[in-house]
This record gives C-alpha cells, sequence and structure tokens, in this order.
C-alpha cells in the first residue's frame, strides 16, 4: 500500500499493462471487458495526478515566506554570498536565506532583508 501512496502513477501504469497482456495473450478471456477496465484505470490517471499535486503543495508549504523567483533568487543571492567569502566556507542547505521582497523582473530590481 505505500508502493501504491508513493508512486501512484508507475503502479496505475504496470496494472494496465498487465490487464492488456491478459486480454491479448490468455485465450478465452473476455477481450472487450479487460480493455474496458485498461481505459477505466487510464481515465483514473486524473486522480493519480490529483495526488501528485497535492505532493507538491505539500512541498512547496515548507516554505511560505518564499515562492517561485523570489525563491530562486534567494537561494542564488546566498550561493553567491558563500562563493565570495572564500574557499574555506562551503555553501551548506542550513545557510540562512535572505528575505527577497519587491522583486521585479522586468526592471530586474529587488529588496533584501536578513
Amino acid at each position: 500500500m505505500n508502493e501504491l501512496k508513493r508512486n501512484p502513477a508507475k503502479v496505475m501504469g504496470l496494472v494496465t499493462a498487465v490487464l492488456a497482456l491478459a486480454a491479448v495473450y490468455i485465450p478465452g478471456l473476455p477481450q472487450e471487458a479487460i480493455l474496458a477496465v485498461v481505459a477505466a484505470v487510464l481515465f483514473g490517471g486524473h486522480q493519480v495526478q490529483r495526488i501528485e499535486d497535492q505532493k507538491t503543495e505539500e512541498a512547496l508549504a515548507e516554505t511560505p515566506e518564499l515562492e517561485g523567483h523570489e525563491r530562486q533568487l534567494a537561494l542564488l543571492l546566498a550561493e553567491n554570498a558563500a562563493l565570495r567569502a572564500g574557499p574555506h566556507q562551503k555553501p551548506t542547505d542550513t545557510a540562512p536565506i535572505p528575505k527577497v521582497s519587491n522583486v521585479d523582473l522586468d526592471q530586474g530590481t529587488y529588496t533584501l532583508t536578513t
């Protein structure tokens, strides 16, 4: 059950492939019924997409203060500051990230706060 929650798209793909192969290679099975089940399982891809979207939303919720371009810019600025500090310090994932606000991508301007 954990595999289904972690990788629903893989499980759905495997189920549809096995059902389609069974319909073709096992004589006497009702091919129309099996192929209808395959179509229904493939339609279940919508539910799979909802699960994947929920995972993405949960990951984004971990950093609500920075989103999208602001987060990318903040990470680049933190890495740049660490590189300028010299070869003695290596950038780490636990380094504080400056807060970026008032980002104007058209003008290329932003404001940093610590």
